[in-house]
């Protein structure tokens, strides 16, 4: 059951279906902003369904780029972070694709898709990050990361990335982060606006989890290079482009709010778990991964609770899961559950 519910991919999110509470899901604890639901019901009532989104995202645009400081004609807008990753991979065509593992399963595909050479490096988040990975580079190199990485959210300090970056520039290669998950971190090494002082630098972000809108897929690049041939005519639809660009105009009070909880509940709970004997790592952000027997997950279904298993992201094995954080009552429920089982085991 476990495979069936983790999605043909095994990225998780799909407990809902079966009346699991569901936390594999990374999305944002505090849920769907208010007012971002009211201007998604505003756009339904309105029929805005029924006409053309602009072509190249142009109002949603303009406001992503005002959320983050930059200017818009730096911002590209996809429907979704992996389309974005996707069609970036096909129009940069590297030769070869280094990834630090553990990371994101769908760096991997891609890279297949594309036929590069990918070589797999493992980093846990410390030690020189340039160092482990510059042996690697030729040219036509592309390294691919997560920041904070995805699944274990530790957090890459910006002047490495930067030095990351100035050291592929001189090899002839690009280094594409992915910064999905920067909205939830209370220390911000974001690169967006330091990549536009660099050509070999793309900055890969979802708005989804942020926004918790996994079902009106946004996302971005921001990068120095052109590539507006690569976004896709009309590449948000009209609900989405309506209501989100509206919403980003005032989100920084709720990425506030979101930290601020993030911060408080996961120390919670981390706590929580070291009183009850379980492994995990440190992390930055609203999920981390505990490290446990693999049977854990048959257990909390039994319960009625969904976690993500690691097994299909290299170098991680069988006992490795990601938990994210919910409200107060949902964790609390989930922290009765393990207590329970580690009684009878």
């Amino acid at each position: 059951m476990g495979n069936i519910i983790g999605g043909a991919r095994g990225h998780g999110g799909y407990g809902w279906r079966y009346g699991l509470i569901d936390m594999s899901s990374n999305m944002n604890p505090l849920g769907t902003p208010k007012e971002l639901i009211k201007l998604i019901e505003e756009g339904v009532v309105n029929g805005h369904y029924s006409h053309y989104p602009t072509e190249l995202g142009d109002e949603l645009r303009d406001s992503l780029a005002g959320f983050e400081g930059v200017r818009p004609e730096f911002t590209y807008v996809f429907n979704g972070a992996t389309e974005a990753l996707q069609l970036l991979l096909m129009y940069l065509r590297p030769h070869r694709i280094l990834i630090p593992i553990p990371n994101y399963s769908d760096y991997l595909r891609l890279g297949r898709l594309i036929n590069a050479d990918i070589r797999l490096i493992e980093y846990w988040g410390y030690g020189d990050l340039v160092n482990s990975l510059i042996d690697g580079v030729v040219s036509n190199t592309a390294v691919i990361l997560s920041n904070p990485n995805s699944p274990m959210g530790y957090l890459i300090k910006r002047e490495s990335l930067i030095g990351l970056a100035e050291e592929l520039y001189r090899r002839g290669g690009v280094l594409v982060v992915d910064e999905s998950f920067m909205d939830f971190v209370k220390s911000n090494e974001s690169l967006i606006r330091d990549s536009l002082r660099y050509d070999n630098v793309f900055v890969v972000k979802s708005y989804t989890k942020f926004l918790a809108i996994p079902g009106l897929r946004v996302g971005a690049v921001y990068t120095k290079a052109n590539i507006e041939d690569l976004v896709p005519t009309w590449p948000v639809n009209s609900i989405a482009e309506y209501a989100v660009s509206r919403y980003m105009k005032h989100a920084r009070g709720f990425r506030e709010l979101t930290i601020k909880y993030v911060e408080e509940e996961r120390s919670r709970v981390l706590n929580s778990l070291r009183s009850l004997g379980i492994s995990y790592y440190e992390s930055t952000t609203h999920y981390f991964v505990i490290r446990h027997q693999p049977w854990l997950n048959e257990e909390l279904l039994k319960r009625g609770f969904l976690i993500r298993d690691l097994s299909n992201i290299p170098p991680l094995t069988e006992g490795y899961f990601r938990v994210s954080i919910k409200t107060r009552e949902v964790d609390d429920s989930l922290l009765n559950a393990l207590l329970e089982i580690m009684k009878i085991t």
